[in-house]
């Protein structure tokens, strides 16, 4: 069978027109699909965690507790991202991460809606360890030198983390 050149114009055209129709419709459903989570660590699943205002309740019934916890991002580490602080109502859950296997993003991310899989406790930080934590955050001499107390408070060992941007 023969093709004259105008016939095979409007046979190219129309694949060309098919083609590019299919194509578009993927990527605007990829687009509309985008997801914005990031995984350090662990990939963990996000489902069932408690929100960060409930942790304390799940500690009086025992501690340490292996949990999933979520909640937002209020600072990390300036300098390697080995720690962050997740807001818990009145003040925050200090994370830091099970044997410095991995890091999160050092700037960017406050605000970020966060699970953290892993051992939510108690424990007594050091002046020392505080005093480090401060110059990580990049604070002023004055206010790490005004750090002279320990602090007995809520922190998360995490095994993983999922961060997305809040919409």
């Amino acid at each position: 069978m023969r093709f004259t050149f105008p016939s095979l114009i409007i046979i190219m055209s129309t694949v060309t027109v098919s083609f590019l129709s299919c194509t578009q419709d993927d990527r605007s459903k990829n687009a509309t699909n985008k997801t914005t989570e990031s995984y350090y660590g662990s990939v963990i699943e996000t489902s069932g965690a408690i929100d960060a205002n409930r942790i304390r309740e799940k500690l009086r019934m025992e501690s340490p507790v292996s949990v999933k916890m979520e909640g937002t991002v209020v600072a990390t580490c300036r300098k390697k991202g080995c720690w962050m602080d997740v807001a818990s109502g009145k003040d925050t859950v200090f994370v830091k991460f099970l044997d410095y296997d991995f890091f999160v993003p050092t700037e960017g991310v406050e605000g970020y809606h966060t699970v953290v899989e892993g051992v939510a406790f108690y424990d007594t930080t050091t002046v020392a360890a505080l005093r480090h934590f401060a110059e990580d955050a990049g604070k002023s001499e004055e206010e790490i030198l005004a750090i002279t107390e320990p602090e007995y408070r809520l922190q998360f060992t995490a095994t993983g983390v999922m961060m997305e941007e809040a919409k």
